[in-house]
């Protein structure tokens, strides 16, 4: 029976763990029908998440003052417009000039036809309360979280917050402010994958929450994406345009997407990030195996109690 639900899957999270890489890839898959808009940020707009987003004023009366609000609109609908894509210019209309509700959430999503889905990194960060609005919106909604060693996640995290500063080197940065940035409830709360996974599975049925790996991008792309388009695909199957004969492209896959700046991490802070995940990695690896026990014994240099080192593209929770 095709669900009746105004959103068939959610992205989650975790941020720099292969979330651009998966709405890129959606987006470009048969029977899928993704925004022009990745990170919607709906659910973490209270200003209680320590997560930048224009959507925390309600009424549009509270945002048509800013100007840096005004060019943000006149630029998304502008580059539409050139492109053609008038369906994207009434999303974008929508999106800008709207007093925003649960309502309007649901009716962005009501013109498209297939599969239909948001990716919000920050959504890994929210609490069982504004999960819970999401499970009365879409209680059969399919729950994709991304994830990748913490350590490495935490580190590009913040090389991707000095993206902008061309030029940018660690030459003439304090220490002392890398140490804090991964001390800061933002960075913990992003890395906090336990967390995440007891909230969520507490609200929404253990089935309906998939992990997906940034170590399988690297490694099997094309069986990660086809592992993720078939959990979500499941159980919707009478969605229009999903073509089951459809395979990965192989190009698409292997693209790099939204990529941090390089930097190599300074020793102090790779000891604190260390320290600080130990005991998660440990108890994932120990709990699940496979990805998980890799990052321990990569990161500590010994295997968990957990022998099963089989590396499936995703996981499961049971």
């Amino acid at each position: 029976m095709k669900s009746q639900d105004p959103i068939n899957f959610w992205g989650i999270g975790a941020q720099k763990a292969g979330t651009s890489w998966l709405y890129y890839n959606l987006s470009k898959t048969p029977g899928f029908a993704i925004p022009p808009v990745k990170e919607f940020h709906y659910f973490d707009r209270d200003t209680k998440y320590p997560s930048p987003n224009f959507l925390s004023k309600t009424k549009i009366k509270d945002r048509i003052g800013s100007t840096a609000y005004l060019n943000k609109a006149a630029r998304s609908i502008g580059s539409s417009l050139v492109k053609g894509k008038m369906k994207h210019v009434a999303f974008s209309f929508k999106w800008f000039f709207s007093d925003y509700s649960d309502e309007w959430y649901k009716s962005i999503f009501a013109p498209f036809k297939g599969l239909k889905g948001e990716i919000t990194p920050s959504y890994s960060m929210l609490s069982k309360e504004d999960i819970s609005r999401m499970y009365a919106m879409a209680p059969n909604a399919k729950l994709v979280l991304m994830l990748r060693n913490p350590i490495d996640r935490a580190w590009s995290h913040f090389r991707h917050t000095k993206k902008r500063i061309e030029g940018f080197t660690l030459d003439n940065f304090e220490e002392s402010e890398i140490l804090a940035f991964m001390k800061s409830e933002g960075q913990v709360l992003r890395s906090d994958y336990a967390r995440t996974i007891e909230n969520f599975t507490s609200i929404f049925p253990k089935e309906q929450l998939l992990i997906g790996f940034f170590d399988a991008i690297v490694e099997a792309p094309e069986q990660l994406l086809e592992e993720v388009i078939q959990f979500i695909s499941t159980s919707n199957d009478a969605e229009e345009g999903l073509n089951k004969s459809w395979n990965a492209d192989e190009a698409a896959t292997k693209k790099v997407v939204n990529k941090s700046i390089e930097l190599d991490c300074p020793p102090a802070v790779l000891v604190l990030l260390k320290d600080m995940y130990h005991d998660m990695i440990l108890d994932l690896a120990n709990q699940y195996g496979g990805y998980f026990n890799k990052w321990y014994l990569e990161s500590y240099g010994k295997p968990s109690e957990n022998q099963d080192d089989r590396l499936f593209c995703t996981t499961m929770i049971k």
